[in-house]
């Protein structure tokens, strides 16, 4: 059964279905009427808070999932939230992760920007709930994580917002803020130790304390804690995909989804001490004067992480992506690479979703005009300059073959973000896709925005909207320009991933059987107003982009480690 002909049924049979112990945990009598409903109390480990109810659905904002991350709390793990006494409104979305300043936006960006009213704040830990109100228990459980990289976003985003999600697919939809950059990915457990031992990948045991938070809440949202998925796009496929090569937060979720996010290595503990001596040095403190790390302000942590950034070298950054504040091989949560040289095993039984868009690279390369406007020679001229003659001329001709129809602008944006995420996706793929493992399903999405004259095509980041339902949105309309036939769209897209996370296989109306993918078949599905099944990258295409890409990052022939001659390039790919 689809997610939209289950919302029939339930929808028949929703008011019916509130159990006596669902109206305890919302604190409503059992003949509550709207009047009632319209601001509900659920009582959570820590105490009662109240939302609201917009048009059938539950809104809670702001809930805390851990304490401030101010004083010394900055470079801990998160300390569990003290219980408040009383109702605790939850009506409003917390700070962000203290953060770089945006400086230079994007035709999308709007769409990405929280509410006014929501500053950046060591008060972040916090978390966002949407919830149908017809008391149907055991719902699917969707957690989103945000992306920005490591360093920026937030989950109080207006096109990532759940309403649409939880009130069509009858599904629960959470979002969430963690530790960022300095604050988040900063490791003194060598360099410093003692109170400072368990620094390392402290947004991610923000993340794992978050989703521990929903094992433990969730059901009394009407949430089902045996079927929570994580989702992300960007940052948040990183961020999903080092979930995965975590063994402590195994049970915490069940499915996931990497959307336009491939990972598949992180620091050595070597390289991240390196990074935390120049956090030392540009806070200006020493080993022996470590104790100032406890009481600094998030204003002085910014100042630094921005010095920093400046001066991250091209060695310092992850493959496919520059880095800076990146995730560490810890020896404690997070054992070894997550991909490389094989899938870890705690990402294998967990049944994975992942893609990208046609040309994801037309959102990176703005400051580039003369890309968006390229004539045959200039394209022959770009890929020879990026790929060297010999192989630049195999990339065209399959290029040219496969899409006879792109004109070269687009033929650029297409081979390259096949170059730079591509190979990257189907790496992971390849390695998740093992006998004994749970099924991989792949997807490319290919709808094109109308915005900015069309020229971005299917960037990075159009597929979020579909995904929340949120196209007929105003921050969605930003993104898809409110074009023809972009809300079926996306009602096939929102329910595929609901039936995805209800049982692991994505299916909707409006789209035909999606094969899982093989490294023999291959297959993802080819998302757009008319979908079907075909190949992700064919394979000479795949191992020519990893043998470039893998080269460049001076790691070996199958990208497991660093090669015999390592460059100062170890982590980098040449970005144009």
């Amino acid at each position: 059964m689809t997610g939209r002909a289950r919302e029939v049924e339930s929808g028949r049979r929703g008011m019916l279905a509130m159990t006596a112990s669902s109206m305890i945990a919302l604190h409503l009598p059992a003949q509550a009427g709207l009047s009632a409903r319209a601001a509900p109390t659920i009582e959570t480990a820590a105490g009662r808070i109240r939302g609201t109810n917009e048009n059938g659905v539950m809104r809670f904002l702001g809930i805390p999932y851990a304490q401030s991350i101010a004083g010394r709390n900055r470079f801990a793990p998160p300390v569990p939230v003290r219980p408040w006494p009383g109702v605790r409104p939850a009506d409003r979305f917390a700070p962000s992760s203290p953060q770089q300043p945006e400086h230079v936006g994007t035709p999308v960006s709007a769409a990405f920007t929280p509410p006014a009213y929501v500053g950046a704040d060591d008060d972040c830990l916090a978390l966002n709930i949407w919830a149908p109100a017809n008391g149907q228990p055991s719902l699917p459980v969707m957690v989103w994580l945000h992306g920005g990289g490591w360093i920026s976003g937030s989950g109080s985003n207006p096109v990532t917002q759940g309403h649409n999600l939880a009130a069509s697919e009858n599904v629960v939809v959470v979002t969430l803020n963690h530790r960022l950059g300095a604050s988040g990915l900063t490791d003194f457990s060598r360099v410093i130790g003692g109170e400072f031992a368990q620094s390392a990948n402290l947004a991610m045991r923000d993340i794992v304390a978050a989703l521990t938070w929903v094992r433990e809440n969730i059901a009394a949202f009407g949430g089902d804690p045996r079927s929570v998925t994580v989702f992300g796009e960007s940052g948040g496929g990183w961020k999903v995909c080092t979930l995965l090569g975590i063994p402590s937060a195994k049970d915490l979720f069940h499915r996931a989804i990497v959307q336009s996010g491939p990972l598949t290595h992180f620091y050595r503990p070597d390289e991240a001490d390196a990074l935390a001596r120049s956090v030392l040095s540009a806070l200006g403190v020493t080993a022996r004067s470590a104790n100032k790390l406890n009481h600094l302000g998030a204003q002085e942590v910014i100042a630094a992480e921005a010095q920093v950034l400046a001066k991250v070298p091209r060695s310092m950054h992850a493959p496919g992506f520059p880095g800076g504040f990146w995730p560490v091989i810890d020896g404690d949560i997070i054992p070894a690479h997550v991909f490389a040289p094989q899938a870890a095993p705690s990402s294998l039984e967990v049944p994975l979703l992942i893609g990208q868009n046609g040309t994801e690279f037309t959102l990176f390369m703005l400051d580039d005009p003369a890309a968006y406007v390229l004539n045959e020679a200039g394209l022959v001229q770009r890929v020879r300059q990026s790929f060297g003659k010999d192989a630049a001329d195999r990339i065209l001709a399959v290029y040219r073959r496969d899409y006879p129809r792109d004109d070269p602008a687009r033929l650029w944006f297409r081979l390259y973000s096949d170059y730079g995420m591509g190979a990257l996706n189907a790496t992971i793929m390849d390695r998740r896709s093992i006998a004994g493992a749970a099924p991989v399903y792949a997807y490319r999405f290919e709808w094109q925005t109308p915005i900015v004259g069309g020229k971005l095509h299917s960037p990075h980041t159009i597929e979020i909207p579909f995904v929340f339902d949120n196209v007929d949105t105003s921050a969605g309309a930003m993104m898809t320009g409110a074009a023809p036939g972009a809300a079926a769209l996306a009602a096939t897209v929102s329910g595929a991933w609901v039936e995805f996370a209800r049982t692991g296989t994505p299916a909707a109306a409006g789209l035909p059987p999606w094969p899982a993918y093989s490294s023999d078949n291959r297959q993802c599905m080819r998302i757009d107003v008319a979908s079907h099944a075909g190949p992700f990258m064919e394979r000479p295409m795949i191992e020519l982009f990893q043998q470039i890409l893998w080269r460049r990052a001076g790691l070996n022939d199958d990208g497991n480690g660093p090669a015999a001659a390592t460059d100062s390039r170890r982590h980098g790919i040449r970005e144009r």
